[in-house]
């Protein structure tokens, strides 16, 4: 979630379009109203102005939020934090660390993070935000469209979110079916995933990898939307050759990225992220392709666009939903106490 200037501008541009268009409305039908005098018309008038400019305030607070959270100074325990278990923070620059901790508080502003029979501790909170930040950080006009809330489950976990039970092999995943749009990881995985900066291991990443990957509709391991047409083939070559290595023995990178595409660019995303010296000079195809500067799809920035005058923030779970832990309960009355914003 940046603080986008490119997309605020688009926010305030549409917001004045749809308001004034029901500002006009508005006369028009009044207008049409017969034996009216002026005094009446020029109160109506004055209503409708005042109407237009609330509806244009409204559409535009998602942005101007984002604004007032620059000059909310960043927390310092936060920063130490940051300091202690990020090393991509680490390596940023002062300049890159205060824009790398606004993003921060512009993601936990729009984010509910919320433990599932656990407790949302600052540690987690901030590696659940540096998760999202990392991939997306040198792109200013990213957004996860869907994303609201990231739910941190005790321990591992089964494919249908149960944290009891068999089958509880799954430590992140991407939620599906009710669950689209909001990201589930596993607490104690988050926190080893930054333990050591160079075992190309990060849960987090790897499922907010596969976010990327499904941004232009499709989850298939192809970052169409962040690499350049030409770049296209020479990706799906380099991914095939290196998941050949990889079922040959003959590779470094983690065995799971040989599963399928999809697992493979989150691997790959992984490791980019995590070790991106190793990549270089053992992979430079690969990480040649991955520094490739993302863009923006054209296609969707109308609807995001207006989106964001609704303040739409992505979705969260339905506070009458059952509670995700089985307790039986709805979830504003259980886990849901456990959820974290800034």
């Amino acid at each position: 979630m940046h603080l986008s200037q490119r997309k605020k501008r688009e926010n305030q541009i549409l917001s004045i379009f749809f308001s004034t268009i029901i500002a006009v409305i508005f006369l028009a039908v009044v207008w049409s109203v017969k034996d009216q005098n002026l005094t009446t018309f020029a109160i109506l008038v004055a209503i409708a102005t005042l109407a237009s400019y609330r509806i244009y305030y409204t559409f535009t607070h998602k942005y101007r939020e984002r604004e007032e959270l620059v000059d909310i100074p960043f927390p310092d325990h936060w920063r130490d934090i940051l300091q202690d278990h990020v090393a991509f923070y680490r390596a940023l620059s002062e300049e890159e660390k205060r824009k790398f901790e606004t993003e921060i508080q512009i993601f936990l502003h729009e984010t509910r993070v919320t433990g599932v029979k656990c407790e949302v501790d600052d540690v987690t909170l901030l590696l659940a935000a540096a998760s999202a930040e990392i991939p997306v950080f040198g792109f200013p006009d990213w957004e996860y469209p869907n994303l609201g809330e990231i739910l941190i489950y005790p321990n591992a976990f089964t494919k249908d979110f149960q944290t009891e039970g068999e089958g509880r092999n799954v430590w992140g995943m991407v939620g599906t079916g009710i669950m689209e749009g909001i990201m589930i990881l596993s607490k104690p995985a988050l926190i080893n995933g930054f333990k050591n900066p160079n075992d190309k291991l990060n849960v987090g990443i790897h499922e907010f990898a596969h976010l990327l990957d499904g941004a232009d509709g499709k989850f298939d391991g192809i970052p169409s939307l962040f690499l350049e047409n030409r770049y296209l083939e020479p990706w799906l070559d380099t991914m095939y050759k290196e998941m050949n290595r990889i079922r040959a023995g003959q590779s470094k990178m983690n065995p799971y990225g040989a599963t399928n595409q999809i697992e493979f660019f989150a691997v790959a995303t992984e490791y980019f992220f995590e070790h991106p010296k190793a990549m270089q000079d053992e992979k430079p195809e690969l990480y040649e392709l991955l520094t490739k500067v993302f863009r923006q799809d054209t296609g969707t920035r109308f609807k995001d666009a207006v989106k964001s005058m609704f303040g739409y923030t992505g979705k969260k779970m339905g506070r009458n939903m059952p509670c995700v832990c089985g307790s039986g309960k709805k979830f504003k009355h259980c886990c849901m106490k456990n959820s974290r914003q800034y």
